[in-house]
């Protein structure tokens, strides 16, 4: 499969070549948070950007429920220990990125519309999570102002463990993606 495959909903044809980021695909600007009611002093929408084209397709795992987190969880450490050492040579590498694919796919599921699927890319000094779903009328929301246990601080999470956040969507869907330092591969 073809980069652009990898980072799409099924059934979406991968754009013409050369015009992967053209203004076409550009992430709408006018998209409501998940919660339009939210007052905005509590939260605001995530930049709309998308991945650095450099990231290599590694593995893609495609979710109907939530029951289904743990055996990707499970899969995706596993596809870590053999293809992206942790940066720095510590062990939290592969936690944080089971961690935030995780928070991310968990939102897809709960706030998009399933299927939703995780994607895994490397491009030898990090890894990509870009976790997409069908929903194409709520951009992601950064909840701000809410109590411990009220939820809602999975893009939170995934903001202070990753190195860089963003999301876009196209006739596919909506795409949220985080990147995480890893070794260099050689």
């Amino acid at each position: 499969m073809s980069h652009d495959e990898q980072l799409t909903s099924p059934g979406t044809p991968p754009p013409p070549a050369g015009s992967r980021f053209d203004a076409e695909h550009a992430p709408p600007a006018a998209l409501p948070p998940d919660d339009a009611l939210t007052d905005p002093a509590h939260g605001r929408t995530l930049p709309a950007t998308r991945p650095p084209e450099t990231y290599v397709p590694v593995r893609r795992w495609v979710l109907r429920s939530a029951s289904e987190l743990r055996a990707m969880r499970g899969d995706l450490r596993e596809q870590l220990a053999a293809s992206a050492p942790p940066a720095g040579g510590d062990d939290t590498g592969p936690d944080n990125v089971v961690l935030v694919a995780s928070e991310l796919a968990t939102n897809a599921l709960a706030h998009g519309r399933p299927p939703a699927q995780v994607s895994l890319a490397i491009d030898g000094h990090a890894v990509l999570i870009v976790v997409s779903d069908c929903d194409t009328t709520h951009a992601p929301f950064l909840a701000q102002g809410r109590e411990p246990g009220e939820g809602g601080f999975g893009l939170q999470i995934a903001r202070r463990l990753s190195s860089s956040v963003g999301w876009w969507s196209d006739p596919g869907g909506k795409h949220v993606w985080a990147t995480i330092p890893a070794e260099p591969t050689t």
